[in-house]
C-alpha cells in the first residue's frame, strides 16, 4: 500500500534508535526517567482498595493515568514530541481527578456518571475549590503553593489546541514534513514530565498520607498485606527523592495528625508478629500458583535469577529455609503433574 505520508513507522523507528543513544549518553536523565516512573507506579498502591470500593472505578483515573504517562513516554521516543505533551497533559489531568474524585473517601458512588461518560470532566477551577477545603491540603498548601504549580501546567492544553505554530507538530522539528530526533524538545518533555509526577506524587500523598509511614508490614501480614495504602520501604525512600525532603516532612506532619492513618497504625501496630512458618506457608501458596502456570523447572530457573541479581545475599539461615522450600515444592509439583510447564495437574 502506497501513502502519501512522509511521517512514517520507519522514520519513527530511526528516530527511536536516536532517542535509546540519547539516554545512553545522559545517564542521568535516563535513571531519573526510570525513578520517577517507579514512583508514580507506587502510587497506585497509595490508593486503598475495600470491599466497598473493589470495582468501582474510584481507581481507574490514577490507572488511565498511568497508561496515559506511558504513552507519553512512547511518544516522545518515538519523535511525536507534541502528542507527547498531549499525552502527559491527559496523564496530568487524570492524575487530579484520581484525588478530586476520591478526596471524601467516596469516589466509588460519586465517579460513577462520570465513569459512564454522562457527566463532563470538572474544570480545574472546580477541583481547585474542592481540595483546598480538605484539612490536608489546606495545611500542604500553607507550605508549599501546590496551587501555583497546578496552574503553571495549564500551557500543556496549548498542545492539545496547537496555541500557533509553537504548540504544533512543528514543536522541536528542525527538518520539515519528518519526525527526527530534537534534543531540545526531548529535553523540554522531559522537564514537564518530571514536573507532572512530582505534582501527582505530592497530591495523592497529601491525601493518603499512610504513603509516607516507614513501617514493616510483611512483619505483621507476611506476603498477604491488605490494600490499605501501605508502601515498601525503599517505595516511601524513593517517593521522598522524588518530591524533595522540605515536602516529605509536611506530609509526614499531616500524617501525624490524620485519624485515618493514626487508626490505622495503631491496629496495625496491636497486630501480633506473623511467625515464620506462616510466612513460609504463604510463600508456598504463591509459588504453587506460579508453578502451575509455568512448571517447576522454570520457576525454579526463575528464582534462581532474582536471587543471584540481588547479589546472593541470603544467610545461612535464609539459605537453608529456601532449600528446604525448594525441595518441597519439587516433591509437589512431581506428585500433582507439575514438574514441567502447562500441564494441568490436580492439586493438594
Amino acid at each position: 500500500m502506497m501513502l502519501p505520508f512522509t511521517y512514517t513507522c520507519d522514520v519513527s523507528l530511526t528516530v527511536y534508535e536516536q532517542s535509546k543513544q540519547y539516554l545512553e549518553e545522559q545517564s542521568d536523565i535516563a535513571k531519573q526517567l526510570s525513578e520517577l516512573a517507579w514512583a508514580y507506579k507506587s502510587i497506585g498502591k497509595v490508593i486503598p482498595t475495600t470491599t466497598e470500593n473493589l470495582w468501582s472505578g474510584h481507581f481507574f483515573p490514577w490507572h488511565d493515568s498511568w497508561e496515559e504517562i506511558q504513552v507519553s513516554y512512547n511518544l516522545c521516543m518515538l519523535g511525536f514530541y507534541k502528542q507527547a505533551m498531549t499525552s502527559l497533559r491527559g496523564s496530568f489531568e487524570l492524575g487530579l481527578l484520581s484525588v478530586y474524585w476520591n478526596l471524601n473517601d467516596d469516589g466509588h458512588e460519586i465517579i460513577q456518571s462520570w465513569l459512564r461518560s454522562d457527566e463532563n470532566t470538572p474544570r480545574f477551577g472546580d477541583i481547585w475549590r474542592k481540595l483546598e477545603q480538605h484539612p490536608n491540603f489546606l495545611t500542604y498548601q500553607q507550605h508549599h503553593n501546590i496551587k501555583q504549580r497546578l496552574l503553571d501546567l495549564g500551557y500543556l492544553h496549548d498542545y492539545v489546541h496547537a496555541k500557533g505554530h509553537k504548540f504544533s507538530n512543528a514543536f522541536g522539528i528542525s527538518k520539515s514534513n519528518k519526525q527526527t530526533f530534537e534534543k531540545t524538545a526531548f529535553d523540554t518533555w522531559f522537564s514537564a514530565y518530571k514536573e507532572v509526577v512530582d505534582i501527582l506524587c505530592s497530591l495523592h500523598l497529601v491525601k493518603y498520607p499512610i504513603g509516607v509511614i516507614r513501617f514493616d508490614y510483611s512483619a505483621k501480614f507476611g506476603i498477604n498485606i491488605p490494600f490499605f495504602g501501605g508502601l515498601d520501604e525503599f517505595e516511601v525512600d524513593r517517593l521522598e527523592q522524588v518530591i524533595g525532603q522540605a515536602a516529605f516532612q509536611i506530609i509526614q506532619s499531616i500524617a501525624a495528625s490524620d485519624s485515618t492513618v493514626q487508626n490505622l497504625l495503631n491496629w496495625i501496630t496491636s497486630l501480633p508478629d506473623i511467625s515464620e512458618a506462616e510466612a513460609q506457608t504463604q510463600l508456598i501458596e504463591g509459588d504453587k500458583s506460579l508453578i502451575k502456570a509455568m512448571g517447576f523447572n522454570n520457576w525454579a530457573n526463575m528464582m534462581h535469577q532474582s536471587i543471584s541479581i540481588a547479589g546472593n545475599k541470603l544467610s545461612e539461615h535464609e539459605t537453608a529455609i529456601y532449600e528446604q522450600r525448594l525441595e518441597h515444592l519439587r516433591q509437589w509439583s512431581e506428585e500433582n503433574g507439575y514438574d514441567k510447564p502447562l500441564i494441568e495437574g490436580s492439586s493438594t
